[in-house]
């Protein structure tokens, strides 16, 4: 049996407090310790008996540390994550990569330059669910893919907006909830070539926006579109019908749609669309389920493949220039919402 990968958690905020939960579940990982200076990570560190580090120079100087999850403020994951990798200590990166193209490149570049293993955390892709669509659309199955539509239309309580930044620049759906999904259609439609992108505030008139929609062109010449609010009662967004997360009542619908010239597929209410015969409209289609189940074990997933990554078995399925290239998408987003010009990617 393969050893045991020794993580720590940098970070222990929402996301830095489900990669230590996934830790714990996983069979290749333990929990080498944490960097945090809240009340809440000195508790867990007296409950798990690991080690508590105030930073992570102090972290660097440990024993028995195999890998590290950098789940810091965006704009500290280029500082934390360089003196990692100058250690040659390979890093899960919670995404986005960087706060911004430059810094992501200079990250990149330690990466390489150390030959060390940096993973960008877009946990989606390591859901069964993707991995699933992902194997039919290589098969043929769809045929060529001719386009696609993305829902993640949700409603927002207002306490949720009792924090200020998330009335601010950066606070809106395109800046938190879009991220996930820029990465998930390139991993599953490949390379996009412009983007258009229009948004509004006219709902809730905060300065940032409440509603947007952004069109994607794909170099195979496929388009997307996606439209995303968080002002609409609705069942349609990945977090309520994937399952992957409990706080999320599950909805049993689907936010993605994918088609091409010989069928689709919606999920992650998994089902396949198709003709047995000739492809007509006059003709009756027919429809296959899947019986792939909810993944609510995706974050343990991704854990056990850095830990292979690690142990040098597999490479990364998500790397830095995924990262990169996500950012640069969605600085193209950004750009277009204030223009409404096309841009290239």
């Amino acid at each position: 049996m393969s050893k045991k990968i020794n993580i720590s958690v940098v970070g222990l905020g929402l996301m830095g407090a489900q990669h230590l939960k996934a830790i714990l579940k996983s069979k290749k990982s333990n929990l080498h310790s944490i960097v945090d200076i809240s009340d809440n990570a000195k508790k867990l560190s007296a409950k798990y008996k690991i080690q508590l580090h105030s930073n992570v120079s102090s972290l660097l100087n440990s024993k028995e540390l195999d890998a590290v999850i950098v789940a810091t403020p965006n704009r500290l994951h280029e500082k934390h994550t360089i003196s990692l990798l100058r250690k040659k200590i390979p890093v899960l990166l919670e995404k986005p990569i960087s706060d911004n193209i430059k810094s992501a490149k200079k990250i990149i570049n330690i990466a390489e330059k150390n030959k060390t293993p940096l993973l960008i955390g877009y946990h989606r892709r390591h859901n069964s669910i993707v991995t699933e669509v992902k194997d039919i659309i290589k098969s043929g199955k769809l045929g060529k893919i001719i386009s696609a539509n993305i829902l993640c239309w949700l409603y927002k309580h207002n306490k949720y907006f009792k924090e200020k930044w998330r009335i601010s620049r950066g606070g809106g759906p395109l800046g938190i909830n879009l991220v996930h999904d820029i990465d998930m259609i390139s991993y599953l439609l490949g390379s996009i070539k412009y983007v258009q992108a229009f948004t509004t505030n006219k709902n809730r008139k905060f300065k940032v926006e409440d509603t947007a929609t952004v069109n994607f062109i794909f170099d195979s010449g496929a388009l997307c579109t996606l439209n995303i609010s968080d002002t609409i009662v609705a069942p349609w967004s990945y977090e309520l019908t994937a399952g992957e997360n409990p706080v999320y009542p599950i909805t049993n619908q689907s936010a993605y749609m994918i088609g091409g010239t010989k069928g689709s597929i919606q999920f992650p209410n998994l089902k396949y669309w198709f003709y047995k015969k000739e492809r007509s409209w006059w003709k009756k289609i027919f429809f296959k389920n899947y019986t792939n189940k909810k993944d609510n074990n995706t974050l343990v997933n991704q854990i056990n493949h850095f830990s292979d990554v690690v142990l040098k078995k597999v490479k990364p399925k998500v790397n830095g220039n995924d990262g990169l290239n996500s950012l640069k998408i969605f600085a193209a987003i950004t750009k277009s919402a204030k223009t409404g010009k096309k841009i290239k990617i």
